[in-house]
Formats: structure tokens, C-alpha cells, sequence
């Protein structure tokens, strides 16, 4: 249990003049010593349940399945070359890809 307590005027510039405890305000530096030790309290009380699922890698599975497939974003120009973000699946994070557009004339270079 933590116990430091921390309290924010809110809402000072539209004259509302509210004081908001803000009991979490620490576990804002996900860096601090005691943060990580309340997420791996955490994440042993949550892993207890979800571990006790019996369909649990049916459904990872089956998510998993329904999201593997490529995503694009809608291309988007700079200069003169073209870009978009694509993602074969299950990448954690998109790539940005570069195209050049030989039917407006536009040369990459």
C-alpha cells in the first residue's frame, strides 16, 4: 500500500476551484523502484487469474489469428515523395515505407 497523497487544484483557469485527490500520481515515473513493484504486484494477481482460464490460448490463439493479416495507412505526401505505414501483421510496430510515383513525374532523390 502506498501511502503518499497528492492533491491538484483543478480547474483554476475555468474558475471551477476544485481540489482532486490524486492518490496514483506516484506510479506516474515508470522508472521508480516502487512503481515496478507495485506492476509486478499487479501482474502476479492478474497472471493467478488469467492463468486459471482454461480457453485462455484458445482465445490468444484465435485473436492472434484474426489480427495476422497486413495493414496499410492511407499514403500521405512530403516534398516529392509519397509515404504510408504498413504492418505485415503482427509486427509490433508499423514501418514506414517511401514510394516513388512515376505517373506524376516524381523521382525519388
Amino acid at each position: 500500500t502506498h501511502t503518499h497523497t497528492h492533491t491538484l487544484a483543478w480547474g483554476k483557469t475555468l474558475r471551477l476551484g476544485k481540489t482532486v485527490s490524486d492518490p496514483y500520481r506516484w506510479l506516474e515515473n515508470p522508472d521508480a523502484p516502487e512503481t515496478k513493484a507495485w506492476v509486478e504486484e499487479q501482474n502476479a494477481v492478474s497472471e493467478t487469474f488469467l492463468s486459471s482460464i482454461e480457453y485462455r490460448e484458445a482465445i490468444k490463439k484465435r485473436i492472434t489469428e484474426t489480427y495476422d493479416y497486413p495493414k496499410y495507412s492511407c499514403p500521405f505526401k512530403r516534398g516529392d515523395n509519397f509515404f504510408f505505414h504498413k504492418n505485415e501483421g503482427l509486427q509490433n510496430q508499423a514501418v514506414m515505407c517511401v514510394v516513388e510515383c512515376p505517373i506524376l513525374g516524381l523521382k525519388r532523390g
